[in-house]
C-alpha cells in the first residue's frame, strides 16, 4: 500500500504526520511519498531569521480557539514554544487616527454586541443602529448570503463598511459582499436563527461559556515556520520526501493512480491526497475528472504581498500603540493593514530595533501588486511615516509575494463543495484537502489533513500486523 501526498505545505505535512502516527499505532502498513515542487517545505508558512529579526513571510498567527493546531503543536513537542501576543489591542485607521478594536471583534466573534459601541470611529447614528439590532427581524431564507449583506442587515451599513470590510480584507483579502456566511461565519447565522438576534444570542452564549481565558491568537517563539520545520524533522526517515519535484500528470491506473513528474519519472500509488492550491489541481484532474476540474477552476484566488521593514527604535517619533491597524476600504488606501511585529510578539527584533509588517493587495485592488519591490517598500514607508513620525530609512527590508494565494469563499461555497465531492465520487482513493475547501486557516488545514486520511479508507484496505 502506497499513499502519495501532492503538496508539502502545512496540509500535506500534517497529513503525512497523521499517516506516520497511524502506521506506528498499527492501524495500517505501507509507504508514504510526499511530493513538493519547491525546494522548501511549508508552503505559505515560512519564517526567515536574520541577525536577530524573526520575519514571517506568510501567516503570523494560529487561532487558539480551534484545537487542531495546538493539538498538533503539543504532539510535536513544541508546546513550550507557544507564545501569547504582548498586546491584544488592534486598531482601525480612519482619517489618519487609530481607533481601538476589541480583540474578540478581530474574528467577528464579539462576546457582547455592546462591545461594538467601543469602536470610536463609529458615529452616534451607527451606534444607535447597533442598539436597534435586537428588534431587527431574523432572516428566514435558509439559502446562503454574503457576510457583507448579513452585517448590513443586522448591524447597519456604517458598521459593515467601517469595521466589517477592513476585518475581512485583513483576514481573507476579500470583498465582504462576495464571501459566504455559511462557510466562514456559521456561528453568526446560527445565533440569529436560534435566538432571533445577535445581541440575545451573544448574551446567551456568554452565560454558557463564561469569561474567555487568554488570547484567541498564538504564535511560536521562533515564528510559525518552526511548525513545518519540526514536521519535516519528524517525517525524515518515515516518509519519502521528494522536494523540487512537480507532478505534471495524474491518471487512474487499475485500482490506484499513476503520477508523472516534470523530470519524466512516473510512480504509482494506491491512494492520492492532493493538497496543492486548487488552480494547481485543475490540470491534474481535467483528463479524467473534467467536472471536478471545472468546479475547481471557478474558484477565485487573490494575490497578496507582505512588506516588512526594520528600523532602529530611535527612528520612531511616536511609540508603537497596540499591535497594528486595519483600514476601511473607503476611501481607497494602498495597504490593507499593518502589524507592529516587535510590539505584538516577543523576540521578533533585537534590542534597540522595531519590526513593522504591512500588507498589500486584496480582491478589490490587485493592481498595486504590479509595482516592483522597491515601489512597494517606498509606498509602505511613506504610509507609515506620518503615523509613527518615522525618521530615516529602514536598515533592512523584506518583500514576500504570494501570487494567487488566498482562496475566496464565494456565496454558495458549501454547495460548490458538495458538487465537487459528488464529481470526485467515482475515484474513492483520491481526496482533496487544503485552504480552498473547509477553512483557509492553519488550524482548518490541519483538521482537513486528519479528516482526509481518515476518508482514504486505509484502515479497511490495509491488514493489521500479525501478532
Amino acid at each position: 500500500m502506497r499513499v502519495a501526498i501532492v503538496g508539502g505545505g502545512i496540509t500535506g505535512l500534517s497529513a503525512a504526520y497523521f499517516l506516520v502516527r497511524a502506521r506506528q499505532q498499527g492501524r495500517w502498513q505501507g509507504e508514504i511519498v510526499l511530493l513538493e515542487r519547491e525546494r522548501r517545505l511549508g508552503g505559505k508558512v515560512w519564517t526567515e531569521e536574520e541577525n536577530g529579526f524573526v520575519v514571517e513571510a506568510g501567516p503570523e498567527t494560529l487561532v487558539a480557539t480551534k484545537p487542531w493546531g495546538l493539538r498538533l503543536i503539543q504532539a510535536l513537542g513544541l508546546a513550550d514554544e507557544v507564545v501569547q501576543p504582548l498586546t491584544r489591542t488592534a486598531a482601525l485607521l480612519v482619517d489618519g487616527r487609530l481607533h481601538p478594536l476589541p480583540d474578540d471583534l478581530l474574528r467577528l466573534a464579539p462576546r457582547s454586541i455592546w462591545r461594538l459601541f467601543r469602536v470610536s470611529c463609529l458615529p452616534w447614528s451607527a451606534r444607535l443602529r447597533l442598539a436597534l439590532e435586537p428588534w431587527i427581524p431574523p432572516r428566514r431564507d435558509p439559502a446562503d448570503e454574503s457576510v457583507g449583506a448579513f452585517l448590513r442587515r443586522r448591524l447597519g451599513r456604517v458598521f459593515a463598511e467601517r469595521v466589517g470590510a477592513p476585518l475581512l480584507a485583513g483576514v481573507y483579502a476579500a470583498d465582504p459582499d462576495t464571501l459566504s456566511l455559511q462557510a466562514l461565519y456559521p456561528h453568526l447565522r446560527d445565533l440569529e436563527r436560534q435566538y432571533g438576534s445577535l445581541a440575545r444570542g451573544l448574551r446567551a452564549r456568554a452565560r454558557g461559556e463564561g469569561a474567555p481565558r487568554g488570547s484567541p491568537f498564538v504564535s511560536l517563539r521562533r515564528g510559525l515556520g518552526a511548525l513545518p520545520r519540526r514536521l519535516a524533522e519528524v517525517l525524515t526517515g518515515e516518509v519519502r520526501l521528494l522536494v523540487g519535484q512537480t507532478v505534471v500528470a495524474l491518471a487512474p491506473a487499475g485500482d490506484g493512480y499513476r503520477l508523472v513528474l516534470a523530470s519524466g519519472v512516473a510512480l504509482t500509488a494506491d491512494r492520492v491526497l492532493l493538497t496543492v492550491p486548487a488552480p494547481a489541481a485543475v490540470p491534474l484532474l481535467r483528463p479524467f475528472a473534467p467536472e471536478a476540474a471545472a468546479l475547481l477552476a471557478r474558484q477565485i484566488w487573490v494575490s497578496t504581498a507582505v512588506v516588512t521593514l526594520a528600523f532602529p527604535a530611535s527612528a520612531l517619533g511616536r511609540p508603537l500603540w497596540g499591535s497594528g491597524f486595519l483600514v476601511p476600504r473607503r476611501p481607497p488606501f494602498p495597504l490593507t493593514g499593518a502589524t507592529w511585529s516587535s510590539a505584538k510578539w516577543p523576540g521578533r527584533a533585537p534590542a534597540g530595533f522595531v519590526l513593522l509588517r504591512a500588507y498589500c493587495g486584496w480582491a478589490g485592488d490587485q493592481a498595486i501588486l504590479e509595482r516592483d519591490d522597491a515601489d512597494l517598500v517606498a509606498l509602505t514607508r511613506e504610509v507609515l511615516r506620518p503615523l509613527l513620525a518615522l525618521q530615516g530609512e529602514p536598515v533592512r527590508v523584506w518583500v514576500h509575494r504570494w501570487p494567487g494565494a488566498m482562496p475566496q469563499y464565494a456565496v454558495g461555497h458549501l454547495e460548490w463543495l458538495a458538487a465537487l465531492e459528488r464529481a470526485l465520487a467515482p475515484w474513492p482513493g483520491l481526496r482533496l484537502a487544503g485552504a480552498a475547501y473547509r477553512g483557509p486557516g492553519l488550524a482548518d488545514c490541519i483538521r482537513q489533513a486528519e479528516e482526509a486520511i481518515e476518508a482514504l479508507g486505509l484502515w479497511a484496505a490495509s491488514p493489521a500486523p500479525a501478532g
